[in-house]
């Protein structure tokens, strides 16, 4: 081995830095990350250097330095990671327009039990509305009296709005206020009648989508749904029997604003993007099957609960699951100020990081075999394994996915379009 400039004898990485940086016996410290263009590799430069704004002479860092500068938190990014593409064929996409009597329509959710084409709509004067776009047809199956809370005050940019949930099977619907506390489930089987009445607690709500998800178990219909800042449920949607009974000791520390629920396709599991007090998101992910079958504090303090990462002032950004193994978390980084937009992906079964790519923003969807994203100029198509773009969707920017058919879908100025690998 040589001695590197850095002084210390070892193998040189892949990394160069500047001469602050490399000062033999110096820790690497604070430093900004500069892309080379080559995949995830990065250059460090120290503060200084990068406010002054001009040409760095760089030079070799041993491994040592670079894997302990790594570890630190760099103050910005700077530059652009390389992307590597493999195209595949993009398919068009399908417009379809309902009938103009819906009206606005505020919200799209997919009912994927089986290889049809459906999906419910959630209109502005409150009827949910099922759509079949192969058949040209579409059904008002209720209408509500949606829940108002006139003392909301907004959270940043995070702004009261409706949202729309739906049941695998269809039969159930859930409109909820995310970044608030109250919210409706319905049995659209019965023309709309409510089942339950939802408080998520106020403590904070303005800070997250409200908490809520359908998942199938044991073949039926569960509803996953915050009751308190810092506890989840499940609910029977039928009848509103709780299914995760339990009482905790008087002090116990749950101290975990829980943020956005995603259940798993085949209902195995349960993700979760919520935030601990100073704020800090830590994404969550355990099994649904033991928090029902075998522990119902398995949320709080089960065998299968990772802790997938921790994010200074970064929460509320998009996950999904691929498949039933694996979870995509958006955003590279410890800390919002340094955040490169790219994709993290873990191991439901160990919270294990598997990879990370630079890349995919927007929202994230995935139908097991590829990672969606929607960019401003499009849909951009991802392999979650190697990090590779294979395709874009120019213009499209779908805001579900149906497990059924594949399909991604918005309702983007009256109309439904839908697309599919």
């Amino acid at each position: 081995m040589l001695t590197q400039p850095c002084g210390h004898v070892a193998n040189p990485s892949g990394s160069q830095a500047c001469p602050h940086l490399a000062l033999p016996s110096e820790e690497p410290g604070r430093h900004v990350r500069v892309m080379t263009g080559v995949g995830m590799e990065f250059n460090l430069v120290c503060e200084a250097c990068d406010r002054a704004g001009e040409p760095v002479e760089l030079t070799v860092i041993c491994e040592g330095c670079a894997e302990r500068a790594f570890d630190g938190r760099p103050l910005a990014w700077r530059g652009s990671a390389g992307i590597p593409e493999r195209p595949e064929p993009m398919r068009q996409v399908y417009r379809w327009s309902p009938p103009d009597d819906l009206g606005e329509v505020l919200d799209l959710a997919p009912v994927w039990g089986d290889r049809r084409s459906r999906w419910l709509a959630l209109t502005a004067d409150g009827r949910i509305a099922e759509l079949h776009p192969d058949d040209d047809s579409a059904t008002v199956r209720a209408s509500l009296a949606l829940p108002d809370e006139p003392d909301h005050e907004p959270f940043l940019d995070r702004v009261l709005r409706r949202r729309l949930h739906a049941s695998a099977c269809g039969r159930f619907a859930a409109v909820v206020n995310d970044y608030g506390k109250l919210g409706l489930v319905v049995d659209l089987d019965r023309d709309g009648a409510v089942t339950m009445e939802l408080h998520g607690g106020g403590y904070h709500a303005e800070t997250v989508p409200f908490s809520l998800a359908f998942a199938v178990h044991d073949g039926r219909p569960v509803l996953v749904h915050r009751t308190e800042w810092n506890r989840l449920d499940v609910s029977d949607p039928a009848s509103g029997r709780l299914l995760t009974e339990r009482t905790f000791a008087s002090g116990a520390d749950l101290d975990y604003f829980h943020g956005r629920i995603v259940a798993s396709p085949g209902g195995t599991a349960v993700a979760d993007d919520g935030w601990i007090w100073h704020p800090v998101g830590v994404p969550l992910v355990w099994s649904l099957r033991r928090w029902l079958d075998e522990d119902p504090f398995e949320s709080e303090r089960g065998p299968s609960l990772h802790k997938l990462c921790f994010r200074d002032y970064h929460w509320d950004m998009p996950l999904c699951f691929v498949g039933e193994t694996a979870v995509a978390v958006s955003g590279i980084g410890d800390d919002d100020i340094a955040m490169l937009a790219g994709a993290r992906v873990f191991s439901v079964a160990t919270g294990e990081e598997l990879t990370t790519f630079a890349g995919p923003e927007g929202g994230y969807f995935s139908d097991g075999v590829r990672l969606y994203s929607t960019h401003a100029d499009g849909l951009h198509v991802w392999d979650p394994v190697t990090g590779h773009r294979t395709g874009t969707v120019p213009g499209f920017t779908p805001t579900c996915l149906h497990h059924g058919t594949g399909e991604l879908a918005a309702v983007t100025a009256g109309t439904l379009i839908r697309w599919r690998r």
